[in-house]
C-alpha cells in the first residue's frame, strides 16, 4: 500500500509527510485490522456498535501500540539502536509489544516494570519472557521513578557498548501519534466500504497518543461530525484532556497540518480503583462482549472503555476501537480467574 498516494488529495497542510512516515515505517502489523458490526452487543445495549479490531494485528496477541511502534522502531533503526528500553505496569500492553518488536528486529529488550517482582509470571509477563526481554521490577509504581530507572538501565547498557533506544511510555510522542492519524484514514476507508458514517469513535485513553493521532486524522479529513471520545482508564497525567490537546498540537506541527481547534473529549469516571487495576464495571462489560460476540477485551484498559460504551448511551452508530491487551485476562489480578460462586 502506497501511503503517499493515499494521502495525496484535498487534506489540510502537507499531508505527504504522513505518507512518507508510513512508507518508511517498520512494517510489522497485519493491516488494515478488521472492522465489523457487533449485532448482539448492539441489541443488548440499545446502540449500534461496530468494532475496530486492533486486537487482531498479528503480533504478540495484538494491540494498538504496534501502530506507534512501527514508526518508533524505524526511528530506532535510523539511530543505530540495538536495544529497546521502556517502562510499564506488569501487565503493560506497551511493554509486551516492545518486547515482541525487539524480537522481530533482532534487538535486545529491557523492560522496567512497576511494583515488586511477582512470585510467578502471569499474563503479559509470560510473553515478555518468551520474547526474550530482560525484566527489571522497580518496586514502585511512580512514573517518575520508573523513567529514572529506565534511564539507569539504558546508561548501563551503553556502558557495555550497546546502543539503547528509550521507547516513550505508550509510544505517545508526536511520531507515535502520527500512526493514528493514518489509522483514522484506514478506518474511514473501511467505513466508506460498509456504507457506515459513525457518529462517534470510542476508545481507551491513557498516555494520550491514540486519541491525539485520531484527532489529527479527523482534522485532516474535515470530519467535524464525527466525535472522538477517549475514556480515561489510567490517569497517567494530571489532566488527560490537556495532554491529548498538547500532543495533538505537537503532532500537527510534525506533520505540518492545521491543529485541531476544538478541545478533545475525555470521559472520566471509569478508571475504578486505579491504573492497571481491573474494575467491576469493566469486568461486567468484558463478560457482556464475550457472551454476545465471543470477543475478549483486556480487564484494565479496553474493558473499562467498553464499560463506558455500555453505560453512557452514546448515540450511534459508534465504532469501539478495540485496543487489545488480551494476556492480562489470564493474570490473577484480573479477578476473572476464579470459579463462579
Amino acid at each position: 500500500m502506497n501511503w503517499s498516494h493515499r494521502y495525496a488529495g484535498p487534506l489540510g497542510g502537507d499531508a505527504g509527510i504522513l505518507g512518507q512516515l508510513m512508507d518508511s515505517r517498520e512494517k510489522l502489523a497485519i493491516l488494515p485490522t478488521p472492522l465489523h458490526r457487533a449485532p448482539r452487543l448492539s441489541a443488548a445495549i440499545g446502540t449500534e456498535v461496530w468494532l475496530k479490531r486492533d486486537d487482531l494485528n498479528g503480533v504478540a496477541l495484538g494491540g494498538n501500540k504496534l501502530r506507534k511502534l512501527e514508526l518508533l522502531a524505524a526511528d530506532a533503526r535510523r539511530h543505530g539502536a540495538d536495544t529497546l528500553v521502556t517502562v510499564g505496569a506488569p501487565q503493560s500492553n506497551h511493554a509486551r509489544t516492545v518486547a515482541a518488536v525487539a524480537a522481530m528486529l533482532g534487538m535486545d529488550c529491557d523492560l522496567i516494570l512497576g511494583g515488586p517482582r511477582p512470585a510467578e509470571p502471569e499474563g503479559s509477563l509470560v510473553l515478555d519472557l518468551i520474547f526474550g526481554a530482560r525484566l527489571h521490577f522497580a518496586g514502585t509504581t511512580e512514573w517518575a521513578e520508573l523513567e529514572r530507572a529506565a534511564g539507569d538501565v539504558a546508561a548501563e547498557a551503553a556502558s557495555r557498548g550497546a546502543h539503547p533506544y528509550l521507547m516513550p511510555t505508550g509510544g505517545s510522542v508526536p511520531l507515535g501519534a502520527a500512526a493514528f492519524a493514518a489509522a483514522y484514514a484506514e478506518l474511514r476507508e473501511q467505513c466508506r466500504a460498509e456504507g457506515l458514517r459513525p457518529a462517534a469513535i470510542v476508545h481507551a485513553s491513557a498516555s494520550a497518543g491514540t486519541q491525539a493521532g485520531l484527532e489529527i486524522g479527523r482534522k485532516m479529513h474535515a470530519d467535524a461530525d464525527v466525535t472522538i471520545i477517549g475514556i480515561d482508564v489510567a490517569k497517567i497525567t494530571g489532566s488527560l484532556a490537556g495532554e491529548v490537546g498538547r500532543l495533538a498540537a505537537q503532532t500537527a506541527r510534525l506533520l505540518r497540518v492545521s491543529e485541531p481547534t476544538t478541545p478533545p473529549q475525555v470521559l472520566d469516571g471509569y478508571m475504578g480503583a486505579g491504573y492497571s487495576i481491573p474494575s467491576a464495571g469493566g469486568n461486567r462489560a468484558l463478560r457482556l462482549l464475550a457472551a454476545t460476540e465471543g470477543i475478549i477485551t483486556d480487564p484494565v484498559y479496553s474493558a473499562k472503555a467498553l464499560h463506558a460504551v455500555c453505560e453512557e448511551q452514546v448515540a450511534g452508530p459508534l465504532v469501539f476501537w478495540h485496543t487489545g491487551g488480551i494476556p492480562a485476562v489470564f493474570s490473577a489480578e484480573s479477578g476473572l480467574a476464579a470459579w463462579p460462586s
